[in-house]
This record gives structure tokens, C-alpha cells and sequence, in this order.
């Protein structure tokens, strides 16, 4: 790792990039769509909000730490350890949480294994299993260590025929579709757009803002590095040094 620091510039990037546009993207998730954004922020959303106190991060960045943290003190994936951390969080924080992951925790805090807590939380709302909160949880199993759905593989081979106004980013009855999610990223790393631009866009383009500017930001960060993040920007994320440190050595445990 110590002859590449390009890939350590990236991996902090990613990680980096996930908890800016989460955080971008919060004071603006429930307005629905841009019109609403536009007139609750008619100076536009450019800087990253203030956490709550006792409340370092949103849902998508905490828990994506607390998983790489397992990752790290697990030596790989461990359900359990990785459970115990998310009930904890839910408990003296859990901003953010869904009600869907806020179920399948509750479960597991009641004494259910992990994947039976995930199994019986689905079967209870089967519609409300295509969310979001798997992606933006995963970046650090990619900074550790393929087949895709056909669904997902269909969605990413659009983006080079899509224009901007095609994204399925605010779409009536739709709520943080995992699928969307993913293709939205893709369009703006392939077309070049830089980290500020397109988390600034999503976070003021409605639909599920706070998750689609994390997303986004973990891959453009993951494509350009830890430069392409506004140094305002760094500064004003909480722990912002021990976030790269994470991803650093997540990175290193991989090699």
C-alpha cells in the first residue's frame, strides 16, 4: 500500500465522499422534489450542514463506518459483530434510521440471529426491499477486498445513452429504489462531472437526496481521490482525519 498512494487517495476519497454528500444531502431529504428544495433554499445548498450534537452522522455514514470498523477488528465479515455495532448505534443515536433497518435491528436486539431478523423484516413488507441502505453501506467492503442482477447490470448500461433529464432521480411513489440509486452515480462519474457539481445537483433535485449525493460521492471520490473534495468541505465533516484513516487501513487489511 506504502508504493501506491494513489489508491490511498482514492480509498479515502471514497469513503470521504460518501459522508459529504450524505451529509449535503440531509437538510433537503424530506422536501420531495426541487421546487420544494428551491424555495426552502433559495440561496442554493452548498455547504454541508452542522450535525446535531451527539450526533456526528446520518444513518448512510454511520453505519457505513461502523461496518468497516467490523471489517477491521473482525479480520472480514463478521454478522454478529457488525449487528451488535448497528443495535448500539441505534440506541444512542440512529438519526436517519429507516423503518425498515430500525425493524430488523429491533429483532436482532430481541435475541433473533442477524439474517433471520433480515428475512422476517422482508417477508413482513416485501415491497420495501429494494431500499437503498445496502448501497450505501457497502463502501467498505469494496475498499476490503461479479456478478450483478441483470436489473442492475441493465441500468448501468443505459447511462451512456441517458441524458441528465432521463435519471430516475425524483419519481412519484418512489422512495430511495436501490437500483436508481446506483445508475444516478454512474451517469455523472461517466460523464465527467466533478464530486462539488453533481452532490451540489443532487442534493437540490429532490427524490432521496441525502443517499444519492453518498453514493455518488463514493464514487466519484473512489474515481478521482481525496482532492476532488472541496477542503471546506473536509473541514467541515466530523472526524474527517479518522475517516480517511478507516480507509486507509481497510485498504491495507486488503493487500
Amino acid at each position: 500500500m506504502q508504493g501506491n498512494p494513489q489508491l490511498v487517495s482514492r480509498a479515502r476519497g471514497a469513503l470521504l465522499g460518501l459522508v459529504a454528500g450524505n451529509q449535503l444531502g440531509v437538510p433537503t431529504e424530506h422536501l420531495g422534489t426541487a421546487e420544494a428544495i428551491r424555495k426552502a433554499f433559495p440561496n442554493g445548498v452548498l455547504d454541508l450542514a452542522p450535525p446535531p450534537k451527539n450526533s456526528p452522522y446520518d444513518d448512510d455514514a454511520a453505519m457505513a463506518l461502523l461496518l468497516g470498523e467490523s471489517l477491521l477488528a473482525s479480520q472480514g465479515f463478521d454478522a454478529n459483530d457488525v449487528a451488535r455495532r448497528w443495535v448500539k448505534w441505534m440506541k444512542v443515536d440512529g438519526r436517519g434510521i429507516g423503518i425498515t433497518t430500525k425493524r430488523a435491528l429491533t429483532m436482532i436486539d430481541r435475541g433473533k440471529e442477524p439474517f433471520e431478523a433480515g428475512q422476517l423484516t422482508n417477508q413482513e413488507n416485501p415491497g420495501r426491499s429494494a431500499g437503498n441502505g445496502s448501497v450505501m453501506r457497502c463502501i467498505p467492503v469494496g475498499l476490503r477486498g461479479d456478478r450483478a442482477p441483470r436489473v442492475l447490470r441493465d441500468a448501468i448500461h443505459r447511462v451512456p445513452r441517458e441524458s441528465e433529464g432521463d435519471l430516475p432521480i425524483a419519481r412519484a411513489g418512489e422512495a430511495g429504489y436501490v437500483v436508481h440509486c446506483i445508475e444516478i452515480a454512474f451517469w455523472f462519474v461517466t460523464h465527467d462531472r466533478s464530486l462539488e457539481e453533481t452532490l451540489i445537483y443532487l442534493a437540490q433535485a429532490g427524490g432521496d437526496t441525502d443517499t444519492n449525493a453518498a453514493v455518488a460521492g463514493a464514487l466519484l471520490g473512489a474515481r478521482y481521490g481525496e482532492v476532488a473534495l472541496p477542503p471546506r468541505w473536509v473541514d467541515q465533516i466530523t472526524g474527517s482525519e479518522g475517516i480517511a484513516q478507516l480507509a486507509e487501513r481497510l485498504v491495507a487489511d486488503a493487500t
